[in-house]
């Protein structure tokens, strides 16, 4: 059976929306990092690498945000449309208009290489939803680390974007929203979520895009997730956030301040784009 795993230092956001999803499916998620001092993604990425560890290498590992994530099926759903994809970690992926492209081009791909199109133009690779195996997914942490010097302050989404556009690893995002779909909200005042490509059918939603029936739901950036739970069945006592305005000034001081800082991953990003490592 798989694994799903989630960080989460405090009670935050929709978390008691995702807990209720998973109640929902019969899945126990673990959560690391609870009680402890957020201090970036790359320590997210390297406690779950210390976690997965010891677990069976060919055993499916599904990482998610507890705060702002819905599960729409059970693993075993997910175990069987993973098990088709030609990948070894596939990473949720977003469709965004061209200023947000703009944003996330300027913040997370540092290659000075244009991202991959897609057929569906789902062309954004977002690091809140991956699905891998468990020893796959501790060798391609380790190579962050190790080779491109990924620190505990270090943002994983830019590292891994950069990875994928060189194609240096076994690393896809999953376009077609087989598992997962990644959205954002309309506006920044209202955060009310974008749901284009989106219909819902009873406790299930469908792309529209793709024609796929996606298995986990990802509102990130702190979209307000209501609209999405009503429609979906869950009560409305179950979609109360917690923090969620002072959680979204946080992270977007966090993100401004991630933009204007120089990167000191650039030149490694660059300096590896012939390699072609040989992968799990």
């Amino acid at each position: 059976m798989s694994k799903v795993i989630a960080f989460g230092t405090n009670k935050q956001a929709f978390y008691d929306l995702f807990i209720e999803s998973c109640r929902r499916y019969n899945i126990e998620p673990v959560i690391l990092g609870w009680g402890e001092k957020w201090i970036g993604f790359g320590r997210k990425s390297m406690m779950i690498r210390e976690y997965i560890k010891c677990l069976p290498e060919d055993e499916i590992v599904i990482s998610v945000d507890p705060f702002d994530v819905i599960f729409l099926c059970g693993l075993n759903e997910i175990e069987n449309k993973f098990n088709k994809i030609p990948t070894s970690f596939l990473c949720g992926a977003l469709r965004l208009n061209k200023f947000n492209g703009a944003i996330y081009n300027y913040e997370f791909n540092k290659t000075d290489k244009r991202l991959p199109e897609t057929p569906t133009n789902y062309n954004f690779l977002n690091t809140g939803t991956w699905i891998s195996r468990a020893g796959y997914a501790s060798y391609l942490i380790d190579e962050l680390v190790n080779k491109y010097h990924m620190r505990e302050t270090s943002m994983d989404q830019q590292l891994i974007t950069g990875i994928y556009i060189h194609n240096s690893y076994k690393v896809d995002i999953d376009w077609n929203c087989e598992i997962f779909h990644n959205l954002l909200f309309k506006d920044f005042i209202t955060r009310k979520p974008d749901l284009k490509d989106l219909e819902f059918n009873t406790n299930r939603i469908i792309n529209t895009a793709s024609g796929s029936k996606p298995c986990v739901l990802h509102a990130s950036g702190n979209t307000n997730m209501k609209v999405l739970a009503l429609k979906l069945g869950y009560d409305q006592n179950i979609v109360v956030p917690v923090n969620n305005t002072v959680n979204f000034t946080k992270k977007t001081i966090f993100h401004i301040c991630q933009i204007l800082k120089p990167s000191r991953s650039s030149h490694l990003l660059r300096s590896h784009s012939s390699s072609r490592a040989s992968c799990l």
